[in-house]
């Protein structure tokens, strides 16, 4: 299994972008994004447990890494 050093949820549109907050949060985890999506473990361009059918989408703008492109798979 291939896990990376920085999450896919930095390049994603629904990331929270908050320098105060105490964890790392998105609209799909608004209290705490899971380890397994932080760490890569899992790809979260497919569903997990308690999403609530929220998932990476690319933020419109931004360079993101090829292999977080769509079409790519990483776990």
């Amino acid at each position: 299994m291939t896990t990376y050093d920085v999450p896919m949820c930095l390049w994603c549109r629904h990331f929270h972008r908050d320098d105060d907050a105490t964890a790392l949060t998105c609209d799909a985890f608004p209290d705490r994004i899971p380890d397994a999506i932080l760490k890569s473990t899992v790809d979260h361009r497919r569903p997990y447990l308690g999403d609530h059918g929220i998932r990476f989408v690319p933020e419109q703008g931004m360079d993101v890494p090829e292999e977080f492109q769509p079409g790519h798979g990483f776990a």
